[in-house]
């Protein structure tokens, strides 16, 4: 399955393309590449371990949705396709979700991302 939609990174201005992991925040769309530069310079290079734990959750999560999305385009038979897009769509909840919880924790900190 392809998507229509596309976004731009709020950081770096480039299209966020099919493939490549990103995020959604308060702000936009953003690569997570460029989310992560920008926690890691908010906090010197020195980020907190709890701020670390759900960053890679996210990476798990992103790898995933993004393995997923592989797989749709593989899947022959449509309740196989259909399968997929369910599961796909039940870890990007709870990619949103963690994001949510990331950005509370990083707003406790006053970190700009």
């Amino acid at each position: 399955m392809s998507s229509t939609r596309s976004w731009k990174c709020y950081k770096c201005g480039r299209e966020i393309v099919p493939g490549m992991r990103f995020t959604f925040t308060k702000n936009g769309a953003i690569h997570w590449e460029c989310f992560r530069e920008n926690v890691r310079d908010f906090f010197n290079g020195s980020v907190p371990e709890d701020v670390n734990v759900l960053m890679e959750l996210m990476d798990y999560l992103n790898e995933g949705i993004i393995k997923l999305r592989e797989l749709e385009v593989r899947a022959i038979v449509d309740d196989v396709k259909g399968t997929i897009v369910s599961r796909r769509k039940m870890l990007e909840g709870e990619a949103a979700k963690v994001m949510k919880d990331l950005e509370g924790l990083l707003d406790r900190y006053g970190a700009k991302y």
